[in-house]
């Protein structure tokens, strides 16, 4: 049970870690100034990425529950 417990935290320390310095150097490069004029285009081009993944993500979903209602 305890090295459930610890392998869980470590997992989460290392996500978390991940996440900051991802993060940290992002806002570090978004705002300097030779980048801060491309500031709208790097956010449009996240906005596009994020609706391409939710409608992979809802797709993919779409797909296992078509697949499970032909088992049936």
């Amino acid at each position: 049970m305890f090295n459930n417990i610890e392998k869980n935290l470590y997992e989460r320390i290392g996500t978390g870690l991940f996440v900051a310095l991802f993060v940290a150097f992002l806002f570090t490069v978004l705002f300097q100034s030779y980048v801060y004029q491309y500031k709208s285009a790097f956010f449009g081009f996240a906005v596009a990425t994020i609706l391409v993944t939710f409608g992979f993500f809802v797709m993919l979903k779409v797909k296992e529950e078509l697949e499970a209602d032909e088992k049936r």
